[in-house]
């Protein structure tokens, strides 16, 4: 895998490719939930979106069930509060001490959308473990080319 190109989906025929390798330590899901930050026009800033399903294409959640699909703008002069965060992470449908945990993690997301002039940041799953923990599983980023000059560690 190391040094050769990687052919996915996401990757198209011609590939990419692969020069670094990143190990994670290994855990057992319980469930997977969706969250994303995205850039949305209508509502002029940074929208949340969060789903309890989580594991597959946003776009088939969406299909199945549109209500599975819950949306929270934030705005941009207000930024991230406690408040939202803890709203979202109770309608994805966390409980007890995992409300908490998954806020601080949308508050970090929140964070580094803004800190990194992201479009998007993509988290699916979104992952309750055996053990309780919340934990960010795969993740797709997106940048903003107009912030290269803010930027330059990234781009």
């Amino acid at each position: 895998m190391l040094g050769k190109t990687l052919v996915t989906k996401q990757t198209g025929a011609e590939g990419k490719p692969n020069n670094i390798l990143l190990l994670a330590e290994k855990v057992s899901i319980e469930s997977e939930k969706y969250f994303a930050i995205l850039m949305d026009r209508g509502s002029g800033g940074p929208l949340l979106i969060g789903s309890k399903t989580g594991g597959t294409s946003i776009e088939d959640i969406a299909a199945a069930d549109p209500s599975a699909i819950i949306k929270q703008p934030v705005d941009i002069k207000e930024g991230m509060t406690t408040e939202i965060a803890t709203k979202m992470a109770t309608q994805m449908g966390y409980t007890g001490g995992q409300i908490q945990e998954a806020a601080t993690l949308i508050t970090n997301l929140y964070k580094v959308f803004i800190e990194c002039d992201c479009t998007m940041v993509e988290i699916n799953p979104l992952a309750t473990l055996k053990d309780g923990r919340v934990l960010v599983c795969d993740s797709k980023v997106g940048f903003d080319d107009n912030a290269q000059f803010r930027q330059k560690a990234i781009h």
